[in-house]
């Protein structure tokens, strides 16, 4: 199964939220077409945009160590070694 960021990111706006694609760009001072843009595919956004677009939406996003199957925190994968 593929994932689909635009989906993702359309799906979070519309589960927990009213926003339109216009509320979202404005609380997150980016045009509604870029927004459009992001959920259409037509142009990915980089990490940190997903990482804000999430929390606008009360989502959180965890990531985990495979082999272990433990939850690793944005802030510990973004140390330098």
């Amino acid at each position: 199964m593929q994932v689909s960021i635009g989906n993702i990111l359309k799906n979070m706006r519309s589960i927990n939220t009213n926003f339109t694609q216009k509320d979202i760009g404005i609380k997150m001072a980016i045009a509604d077409n870029t927004i459009s843009s992001y959920e259409r595919e037509n142009s990915q956004p980089d990490f940190q945009t997903i990482i804000n677009y999430a929390e606008l939406c009360d989502f959180e996003i965890k990531i985990f160590n495979k082999k272990t199957n433990e939850e690793v925190s944005l802030e510990e994968l973004s140390k330098e070694l």
